[in-house]
């Protein structure tokens, strides 16, 4: 074997798993084109909508979560956690509908149709969630315990990430490539591409099947999602010292200027919650598993602690500001999710901060940080929508 083949990485799954993987991708799209199927028969209506909302939420995501776990995961393993998992998607679904029933738009003919899919905050939100999990999960057994090391959690989480992002970059690729093919024909008159693109048998089935495929490419070619990675976390630490520059700036200033600046956006909440979100990611970026530490620039070191000193102002900032508008108009539904996200704000800024200024390796205290963070954000997501 030559020195280049020696460190292509190997493929983190047998090929002997492709088959199962495009199978459930294929299964997946005719059973989501039989429920959008009875949907336009009307079959789905204000008396069941919250099942339609339940089958939905279980059938888009959990095919995903089985595709991702297949030959990573003991089969019990996997079949113990996908269970719960779809439970827990099957009754976010209904509640969500079932919590919005009597709302004015529900009973006009204009938003009926509308009115049985789940919230736009719903998917964002369990889309979020159950990766994280997910890569919990993987990461818990791959080091075959329930508290895995950090290292795998990175490793799992960045991989499973970037191969979701991948796969739904090459679904939409292959969309423009069909589009692209039905524009030809058509143009010389033969219609019979477009008119299949058209069709929901085809269209849904076919998005599914690609977007397992590459999922599954990802594991059999793993230099992509390492390359990929790689290129990502180097091109994000360098944009972190500019960011805490910026923003460090912007807290020394604010002795200066006052706070009163900031309350007249009515958007001093969601800016703020903004920047600590930014630094934790770059922050994240810098630091990686912690195992380059010893191979970091200068500037991204110094900018790194110093960012990680910034957080809890921050988030202590956009708590005093949310007391604020509460104090003056009440809760809101967008003021309940910020506070939500100033209790992962407040941790992260606290837990950074105690890193920065205790740990004798570079950051070391990250890991359990994040670790907890992780936790608690999951409990946080589950009470938003129950």
């Amino acid at each position: 074997m030559s020195l280049t083949e020696s460190h292509i990485p190997k493929p983190s799954v047998s090929r002997s798993v492709a088959g199962t993987r495009l199978l459930v991708g294929l299964l997946q799209g005719l059973a989501l084109y039989v429920i959008y199927q009875a949907g336009e028969t009307g079959v789905w209506n204000t008396g069941n909508s919250g099942l339609f909302a339940a089958l939905l939420m279980t059938l888009v995501i959990g095919p995903v979560l089985l595709v991702s776990g297949l030959g990573h995961l003991p089969a019990k393993s996997l079949w113990r956690w996908l269970l719960p998992a779809a439970a827990v998607l099957a009754l976010l679904g209904f509640y969500d509908i079932w919590r919005s029933a009597g709302a004015p738009y529900c009973d006009t003919p204009k938003h009926a149709d509308a009115a049985r899919y789940p919230s736009p905050q719903l998917w964002l939100h369990a889309v979020a969630g159950f990766l994280i999990a997910h890569a919990m999960v993987c990461a818990a057994a791959a080091d075959e315990r329930r508290i895995a090391g950090y290292r795998t959690y990175f490793e799992c989480a960045s991989k499973l990430l970037i191969q979701v992002a991948f796969a739904a970059l090459f679904t939409g690729i292959i969309w423009l490539v069909l589009l692209l093919g039905a524009a030809l024909f058509n143009m010389i008159k033969l219609s019979f591409l477009k008119d299949m693109l058209d069709e929901s048998w085809f269209a849904i089935p076919a998005s599914t099947f690609a977007f397992a495929y590459a999922l599954h490419i990802t594991d059999v070619r793993p230099a992509i999602v390492q390359g990929v990675r790689g290129l990502v976390l180097v091109l994000l630490s360098w944009i972190l010292p500019v960011a805490v520059l910026l923003i460090g700036g912007f807290l020394l200033a604010l002795p200066f200027t006052g706070l009163q600046p900031l309350w007249a956006t009515k958007a001093a909440t969601a800016l703020l919650l903004a920047a600590s979100a930014l630094l934790v990611i770059l922050v994240n970026a810098a630091y990686q598993d912690g195992s380059v530490a010893e191979e970091i620039a200068l500037p991204i070191r110094l900018g790194a602690r110093i960012a990680a000193i910034l957080i809890l102002p921050l988030a202590l900032i956009a708590a005093y500001a949310l007391s604020l508008r509460v104090g003056q108009y009440g809760w809101t539904v967008d003021r309940l999710v910020a506070a939500f996200s100033l209790v992962v704000a407040l941790s992260c800024g606290a837990g950074y901060l105690w890193a920065a200024f205790s740990s004798a390796q570079w950051l070391r205290r990250i890991a359990p940080v994040n670790i907890v963070t992780a936790i608690i954000l999951l409990f946080l997501l589950l009470a938003i929508f129950s």
